[in-house]
């Protein structure tokens, strides 16, 4: 298709306003942040090789922007719209290099939003997966043009971004060796492959993860974090085959549902299919066998919904490719993913809004006007040289609350029982802070004893009510420590 006619800039500026708005209504609502934007809020303050059971890519991007704006909430919804649509412009414009019609690139897009996990929980919560998709959106995009362009800097921009996709989840590893696996039985795809120019595709990759992978092997403990997750155990894990099916079903049934509206069988011959939209099946079907081989192989017992985005992207480009609607089908269509686009725009602030008063959401918990509050009480007496005493440390019991509290303190050193730095202590004037009594037999005041030696206390508490909730408040217990340990 002519490129002068393609839909791709409209795409990606809807996608942006779109994103944009959503990001808007979150942070007018609540200046809360979700646990995902929490922990980056911690792991932000110092820059690794490696945090966690999560690669450090998405913590690197938070620590360039907070080195411009400064920890923000905005910042960070700013970041996860950027990364959304950046995400929808590599689907849009893989559907481009795909040669669809006008209607064939707006199914491709437009069908992304009936996948449940990718226009829900992307937007609510999820961080690396998001950078994820976006990498692997864009990765597939720049195979695709190497049938076009198999020049050295072609192949080297795809290691680098095998590379980068790698660093930004581990399950982007699953999508590249899919990926592979699908081009080696499509022979127009296989031919790009097996070229010394591979090798610098290779290379450029090997060169990027190369950092983290030495940390990984030195750090196996909180690297390895992440597959408990997994709750792998000896054996075979048969049984979770049918977690994986139930995950592909939840995840794809709305856009399978909706197949027959738009695929409209044509006279036989009257159409070859295109060796990129085979690629696509293949790489699905890879997918999927990878997928079951790893479960097979590690015994894992538990998969997560969103631990399969990356293999299952590509599916509404895939219907595409096959997508030819009458008139009245694509108007269906169309109003029914404006129905749910305009559904998740309201349910976003409405998880605040309309809370129910028995299970408030993260989002009304008022740590903001807490910490307000004992910022005034701690703050209000003063010491021997007559300044207001600040926290130089803020130690919480979970990552959320003390990844909020340094929306709060933006100059003190914020950690929590499951992260923290022992080399960034302070020798004084810790902020203890817990959602539980800080009693001497509580988990907490264990932990804090066998960990840090702390083992006096002298609790206070801060209540406030949630936000938009009439009823209930929030209490958080806390302690003043004028000497760390």
């Amino acid at each position: 298709m002519n490129r002068t006619t393609s839909p791709t800039a409209w795409i990606i500026g809807l996608a942006l306003g779109y994103f944009s708005l959503n990001a808007l209504l979150l942070g007018l609502v609540s200046p809360t942040a979700e646990w995902d934007h929490a922990e980056q809020l911690i792991l932000s303050q110092v820059w690794q090789l490696g945090y966690n059971s999560q690669p450090p890519l998405y913590t690197w991007l938070v620590q360039g922007l907070f080195w411009v704006t400064g920890p923000s909430l905005s910042a960070l919804l700013a970041l996860k719209a950027a990364l959304l649509t950046l995400f929808v412009a590599g689907v849009a414009l893989s559907a481009r290099e795909l040669g669809l019609t006008r209607e064939q690139q707006w199914i491709a897009v437009l069908g992304l939003s009936l996948i449940p996990q990718m226009v829900w929980e992307d937007q609510r919560n999820y961080t690396h997966t998001v950078l994820a998709l976006a990498l692997a959106a864009w990765t597939l995009y720049q195979f695709l043009r190497l049938r076009r362009t198999d020049g050295w800097m072609s192949y080297a921009l795809w290691g680098l971004l095998l590379g980068l996709g790698t660093m930004s989840k581990y399950n982007f590893g699953l999508f590249a060796v899919a990926l592979v696996l699908g081009a080696v039985t499509v022979a127009s795809y296989r031919r790009l492959l097996f070229t010394p120019r591979l090798l610098i595709a290779a290379a450029v990759a090997a060169v990027v993860f190369l950092p983290h992978l030495i940390w990984v092997l030195q750090n196996v403990e909180p690297a390895s974090e992440g597959f408990h997750k997994l709750e792998m155990t000896r054996g075979i894990g048969w049984a979770t085959l049918f977690d994986l099916a139930g995950g592909l079903l939840a995840s794809l049934g709305v856009l399978l549902l909706v197949s027959p509206l738009l695929i409209r069988r044509l006279p036989s011959g009257s159409r070859q299919p295109d060796p990129a939209c085979t690629l696509l099946a293949r790489v699905a079907l890879a997918g999927v066998l990878v997928a079951a081989l790893m479960i097979l192989a590690s015994g894992a017992r538990d998969i997560k919904e969103h631990w399969l985005q990356p293999l299952i992207f590509f599916v509404p480009l895939l219907l595409a490719c096959h997508a030819a609607p009458g008139p009245r089908a694509l108007r269906l269509f169309r109003g029914l993913v404006l129905v749910v686009l305009l559904g998740v725009s309201i349910a976003l602030p409405g998880q605040a809004l309309f809370a129910d008063p028995e299970r408030p959401s993260r989002l009304n918990k008022p740590y903001r006007t807490l910490a307000v509050q004992i910022q005034a009480q701690i703050g209000g007496e003063i010491d021997a040289e007559g300044v207001g005493r600040t926290p130089a440390l803020i130690l919480a019991d979970s990552d959320p609350l003390a990844g909020n509290l340094r929306l709060a303190f933006p100059r003190a050193i914020v950690m929590s029982q499951r992260s923290l730095f022992p080399e960034l202590l302070p020798a004084r004037d810790w902020l203890i802070v817990a959602e539980t009594p800080l009693d001497a037999g509580s988990a907490f005041r264990v932990w804090l004893g066998d960990r840090l030696g702390i083992e006096t206390l002298t609790p206070a508490v801060a209540r406030a009510r949630y936000y938009h909730i009439d009823a209930g408040e929030l209490e958080l217990h806390w302690a003043w420590l004028g000497q760390g340990r």
